[in-house]
């Protein structure tokens, strides 16, 4: 049996690893947190850092590897594509490649250099690197690290004092010298995961992003997208050729959260190559009718994808469980308008755990899928009162 190593074993990681076994791989996940359920899930767990890339490569050596596929983090890919990079195996962009893509100060500069819209952004490295950068911008502002996601250490500074106080936030969490100073942009938030081929992309689903208390961090996402237009959907996926074609991204995912501004117009925000997080590849395989989760795994390990896929568009719904503020928890209540529509749940919140940091805290996920997109609106307009974490 082939041995695949998974830098990641959370809950985020389950579809892949059923994925992959399924293909018939023996399964090592590797990870900091024990815990994970994706851990439990794997024929073998090796604990370890897949954010330290010399780990990754000592262990894909150690243990004989065929083949790495990313875990749902920024890191767990940059990690893979040089670990596979170093041993030859297939599936990932070049290091190089995959830096440019994961960072965004260096995204920010390749869509300037394509025409591609993005919000303008500027590197700083310092409080008066900061304060220079800001005269050329109106405020509000965006200040953010550069290799994080899930909205860590991001923040809207509405003056010069705030601006500031995010920066030293952003550079006590990032593992870079500096951040980014970045233009606010006005509109709808949405995320969209295509499958390339040959830098072309042959199939996408595209939704919409719903937040919570942390304006940040995405709590939920539904499709297909109510409020995309199709002139929206054309532009992105050119973008998205366009950019492909320039790195000659190798066959796989790319999926980017966007921005439409007040014109209509998409506007590229954060890139990755990695499966997001928190099941979404359920999310797009229950939409679309297509296994996304074993696509992004054929493509990792080397199997080619098809030519075109046949996509359907099912209105579903993945909503993460939230709290509304710190304390024990003493129940999830899920009403029963929730229940009857649920296609796949994950709960691992329970009666006596401790939120401490109720702005990221999550106690499960649920997949919904809905006859009419009426319905599902109608769900999620009241979903903080039909799904409760109660204390």
């Amino acid at each position: 049996m082939k041995k695949l190593l998974i830098t990641g074993g959370s809950h985020a990681e389950l579809p892949l690893i059923h994925a992959a076994k399924s293909l018939g791989f023996f399964v090592i996940s590797t990870g900091l947190n024990r815990d994970g359920l994706g851990h439990q899930a794997a024929d073998e767990y090796v604990p370890g850092d897949f954010s330290d890339r010399e780990f990754v490569l000592s262990l894909a050596k150690e243990k004989d590897v065929s083949a790495i596929v990313s875990g749902c983090n920024d890191f767990a890919y940059l990690s893979t594509a040089y670990a596979c990079e170093k041993l030859g195996l297939p599936g990932h962009d070049s290091y190089e490649v995959a830096l440019q893509v994961h960072h965004k100060d260096s995204f920010r500069e390749l869509l300037h250099r394509l025409g591609i819209k993005t919000p303008k952004a500027v590197k700083v490295a310092s409080p008066a690197d900061l304060k220079a950068a800001l005269e050329d911008f109106a405020f509000p502002v965006m200040v953010k690290p550069v290799d994080l996601t899930g909205g860590k250490g991001v923040s809207v500074c509405r003056n010069e004092e705030e601006s500031v106080r995010t920066f030293e936030s952003c550079l006590s969490v990032t593992r870079e010298s500096f951040a980014i100073v970045e233009e606010f942009v006005s509109g709808s938030n949405h995320g969209a995961s295509v499958l390339l081929k040959g830098c072309r992309v042959v199939l996408g689903v595209f939704d919409d992003e719903q937040y919570y208390k942390n304006k940040y961090l995405v709590q939920g996402a539904s499709m297909p997208s109510a409020s995309l237009s199709q002139a929206a959907i054309f532009t992105l996926i050119s973008d998205i050729e366009k950019i492909a074609a320039e790195l000659q991204l190798v066959d796989g995912l790319f999926h980017v959260q966007f921005i439409v501004d007040d014109s209509g117009y998409p506007v590229m925000i954060d890139p990755c190559r990695r499966a997001p997080g928190d099941l979404y590849v359920l999310l797009a395989k229950f939409s679309s009718g297509i296994d996304y989760p074993m696509e992004i795994v054929k493509a990792e390990v080397g199997l080619p994808l098809e030519e075109s896929y046949l996509c359907r568009h099912n209105f579903v719904a993945r909503q993460c469980i939230m709290a509304e503020r710190n304390g024990t928890v003493r129940n999830i209540a899920i009403s029963e308008q929730v229940k009857k529509h649920l296609v796949h749940q994950l709960l691992w919140g329970r009666p006596g755990d401790e939120v401490s940091d109720f702005m990221k805290y999550k106690a499960g996920i649920l997949l919904m899928q809905f006859p009419s997109y009426a319905e599902m609106k109608d769900t999620l307009d009241g979903f903080h009162q039909l799904v409760r974490i109660e204390f």
